[in-house]
């Protein structure tokens, strides 16, 4: 099965539902702030290049040799398809030159859905990628870092991230100026 990825201004409508369905709202950013840093990358997944046959959505940021995927989700009733596979296939084929980090709930840590944090880890871990050293709080949940393509300095995710957040204050400075 062929997938096709249409990089998107979040234009379709099924992208924000399974967005909402797919993500915790407290790990979620405002749907329109998805593409708001240098970078990002949002993609519908189809099954057809008219982009009938919806079948996933994809969130990526590339920074600095790495490529962070901060959203990956399949529509339910697609699951069990292959398709999360083949949407990492393709990440990992797209971005050969940049080390590829997704960051998972982490399963050290008590929790309600110890299960299935423990089969996301498996199904990426199937996927080509291994465990980081770093992991990170956020919004009183714990993150586990995974890599593929290479690895991963300690810190090194930390300090993408404040360096996001800079370019980010100082674009929005820019624009509260014009």
């Amino acid at each position: 099965m062929k997938l096709y990825f249409i990089e998107t201004k979040n234009t379709d409508p099924r992208l924000r539902a399974l967005y909402q369905k797919a993500f915790p709202e407290k790990e979620r950013i405002p749907f329109y702030e998805l593409d708001i840093l240098p970078g990002s990358h949002f993609y519908g997944v189809y099954k057809d290049p008219h982009a009938n046959e919806f079948v996933g959505l994809l969130d990526i940021l590339d920074y600095k040799q790495i490529c962070q995927v901060r959203y990956l989700a399949t529509e339910e009733s697609c699951r069990g398809q292959g398709i999360g596979s083949k949407i990492l296939d393709w990440i990992k084929e797209n971005r050969k030159d940049s080390v590829i980090v997704i960051d998972v709930e982490s399963d050290r840590v008590p929790c309600d859905n110890l299960d299935q944090r423990i089969s996301r880890k498996q199904f990426y871990y199937r996927n080509g990628f291994c465990a980081s050293e770093d992991s990170y709080q956020w919004h009183g949940d714990a993150f586990d870092l995974l890599t593929a393509n290479g690895t991963l300095k300690k810190g090194e995710y930390v300090q993408l991230w404040k360096e996001l957040f800079v370019l980010l204050k100082e674009r929005q400075s820019a624009q509260n100026y014009l």
